[in-house]
């Protein structure tokens, strides 16, 4: 009767440890979902994307200069509202590849893929909460874990299938002469059991990368059965046929997925005894290993299927958080010139939208701090996301198919012993041979104040005739500079703008806005007042500026 109540006492502790687990999980599900909800119209902040995956398959892309220019791992975090590590992946990869032509309409059906995940939010979140079950691979991507399938090679079984025999004709050989048998058997357990353990530990690393596309085959069934309806089906037929490319990967990976696991139940216990003995997981491992490898480009179309929706969810949250957004309209062919109505940069929380029309490069003057560079990032920035995401922070774009170089926020290069004023000009040089290709892509490229890094004359010698060569037909060149002789020299080629800022009551004030022409105050002299220079140096430092303006020659103070 005790042992009765006993039993009875376990199964209720069992029963109310499931159900509470359940509860839990249920509950979490519950709160993460809202969670989503709430953060529907938010920014994000969070990395986690692999350029492993960009480099492997998706191409040259951005290169690493426009793309730390225009700090765009920053925009990625604040979009990446991504589930899973396909989703994260395949976000990053997109943001690094400009669209160069849009033939096949693919802008058009993620178009209506943004638009009607951003409208139906049950549906949304439902695939939202099925991602965050495949959710991440951690510290490395799928295509890090792929490549370390491929550098196991091709792996055979016949040495587990020789032991497997010699088990077999041990214990048969029992029942024709016992102490022979046992004898065999016992050797046969020893040396099966030493090279099981061995083979486990060398494979068992491994087993996390058919653990995640296993999850991914079930939530792209899961993900195929939310039926999203008309909007979504071409999608759906899509990821059916990925994810039909794989059926065979389940019959092995039942036993190989179990591999790194276990409960410590005496069936378990038992159970692992004679995986030792018969390496039947390591059998299976090595089949399934076979088929991923053999299945290698399927499993990343269905990776890419995968990352999709996730990504483009994510666009849908990014949408929703700017203060205003539009969709782009992209033309092809080398005369598309630049039209950006109420642009806004995406990074700063309460930013001021300028506007432009732009049939040729413009110069761009005025003081430091008055916004010349967030401008031209502000153009470019949405230049990369017209051609990426299909979505630009402003409430008009029309523009190209551009191919987007920038030479902005550079600096010294101690580790190769480089001057910034080398590392400028190699920057250049990127930028000119571009321009110099073949392409019937038009060039759009942003300079901030070119050649800084040498002497006066030759700088504003060697800036002039380098953007006299990025004035050709097109390319649209947007240069911020403070020499204001660059303005007089390439204003037949170039279209003249800047900002100012206010000085008032020792306070300065900036507006952020564009002007048209170019700068005409001096405030940098007057900023040193503000600051507390000696009456003496604002004196002969104005008289100086003023007299090198009227006559062009320099005079001692």
């Amino acid at each position: 009767m005790e042992l009765v109540v006993l039993l009875a006492v376990i199964f209720l502790i069992f029963l109310y440890v499931m159900i509470r687990g359940a509860y839990e999980e249920k509950q979490r599900r519950k709160n993460y979902r809202e969670y989503l909800r709430r953060s529907f119209g938010s920014f994000m902040d969070e990395s986690g994307a692999s350029a492993e995956y960009f480099r492997k398959r998706s191409g040259k892309g951005t290169d690493d200069i426009t793309w730390n220019d225009l700090n765009m791992e920053k925009i990625f975090s604040m979009m990446n509202f991504t589930q899973s590590s396909s989703g994260a992946d395949y976000l990053y990869s997109m943001l690094r590849n400009p669209v160069l032509s849009d033939n096949d309409g693919r802008f058009a059906q993620m178009e209506r893929h943004i638009d009607y995940m951003m409208k139906n939010e049950d549906k949304r979140l439902d695939i939202m909460l099925l991602l965050n079950d495949l959710g991440k691979t951690g510290k490395y991507s799928l295509t890090d874990y792929m490549g370390q399938l491929d550098r196991l090679g091709r792996r055979t079984n016949i040495k587990h299938y020789a032991g497997l025999i010699l088990l077999g004709v041990s214990i048969a050989l029992i029942f024709e002469n016992a102490s022979i048998g046992v004898a065999l058997l016992i050797g046969t357990a020893c040396v099966n059991i030493a090279t099981y353990l061995k083979e486990k530990n060398f494979v068992a690393p491994y087993v996390t990368s058919f653990a995640y596309v296993m999850r991914m085959k079930r939530c792209a069934d899961a993900v195929i059965n939310t039926d999203c309806g008309d909007d979504m089906s071409d999608y759906m037929e899509l990821l059916r046929d990925k994810r039909d490319c794989l059926k065979g990967l389940e019959h092995h990976s039942g036993m190989v997925l179990k591999m790194n696991t276990s409960s410590g139940n005496i069936d378990e216990v038992i159970f692992d005894y004679a995986k030792m003995m018969t390496h039947i997981d390591l059998i299976k491992f090595n089949k399934l290993l076979k088929q991923v490898q053999d299945n290698r480009e399927a499993i990343f179309e269905l990776t890419d299927a995968i990352g999709y929706i996730d990504a483009i969810i994510s666009i849908g949250y990014f949408r929703a958080a700017l203060p205003h957004y539009c969709i782009p309209e992209l033309v092809a062919g080398k005369d598309a010139p630049l039209t950006v109505k109420d642009g806004i940069h995406p990074m700063i929380k309460e930013p001021t939208a300028n506007s432009i029309e732009q049939h040729r490069g413009m110069l761009v003057t005025g003081s430091n701090a008055s916004g010349k560079s967030t401008f031209l990032k502000m153009l470019a920035i949405n230049a990369m996301l017209a051609q990426t995401v299909h979505t630009c922070a402003a409430r008009e774009y029309k523009g190209g198919f551009y191919r987007i170089y920038s030479s902005m926020a550079l600096r010294d290069d101690l580790d190769n012993g480089e001057s910034y004023y080398i590392v400028e000009i190699k920057a250049l040089k990127r930028i000119m041979d571009a321009a110099a290709s073949n392409s019937g892509n038009p060039l759009l490229c942003f300079v901030d104040e070119v050649l800084r890094g040498t002497n006066t004359v030759e700088r504003i010698a060697a800036s002039a005739q380098i953007l006299r060569s990025l004035s050709q037909s097109g390319i649209y060149c947007f240069a911020a500079t403070h020499d204001i002789e660059l303005t007089h020299l390439l204003e037949d080629c170039y279209d003249n703008s800047h900002f100012e800022e206010d000085i008032e009551g020792g306070d300065v004030s900036f507006s952020y806005r564009l002007l048209e022409g170019r700068a005409h105050t001096r405030n940098a002299i007057k900023l040193l007042e503000i600051i507390g220079f000696s009456d003496d140096i604002i004196k002969e430092a104005d008289n100086m500026a003023g007299e090198f303006l009227r006559s062009g020659v320099w005079k001692r103070g």
